[in-house]
């Protein structure tokens, strides 16, 4: 009798963990792999005429280079904290800034951070929801703040300084 019921419960283990497995491989977004962001390919929402802004140059992962980069330039910096592997409402922004893009301002650029793995940059900033977008000066200090609930560009523009 107790080895039926050991033989029952391994069975009921492997059942619940194959399904698991499963169905965490089937919600994780294609564009995101082992937790991090993947680059983006170099286009332009308007075929690359130019006239549009550039998703691949103003739609990066988050780096301390990115940063540096996108404050040299003197525009806009906004950092993005998101869980693409698993928030709703960032897979929804996410959908929007990519299909949008060409409306994002030319002078902006948005610095994706991973919610699940920054740390120290949730710390810095008081992060503590995903879908919190922080717009900082050159020096990295905070301007501005707030959630999207999924409205990618239409948040954006509604709150950035």
């Amino acid at each position: 009798m107790k080895t039926q019921h050991l033989v029952l419960g391994i069975v009921a283990v492997l059942l619940v963990g194959g399904g698991v497995v499963y169905f965490n491989s089937q919600s994780i977004p294609k564009d995101w792999t082992d937790g991090s962001f993947v680059k983006e390919e170099a286009m332009t929402k308007d075929g690359g005429t130019g006239t549009g802004s550039s998703l691949a140059s103003q739609y990066l992962d988050y780096s301390s280079e990115s940063l540096k980069k996108a404050s040299e330039n003197n525009g806009r910096v906004v950092l993005w904290f998101a869980a693409l592997a698993w928030c709703p409402s960032c897979q929804a922004a996410d959908k929007d800034f990519k299909a949008n893009f060409d409306k994002v301002p030319k002078d902006i650029t948005i610095l994706k951070v991973n919610y699940d793995t920054a740390k120290d940059l949730k710390q810095k900033y008081a992060i503590t929801v995903q879908d919190t977008f922080v717009q900082v000066d050159n020096q990295g200090k905070e301007i501005t703040r707030w959630n999207s609930g999924g409205q990618g560009i239409k948040a954006l523009l509604a709150n950035a300084k």
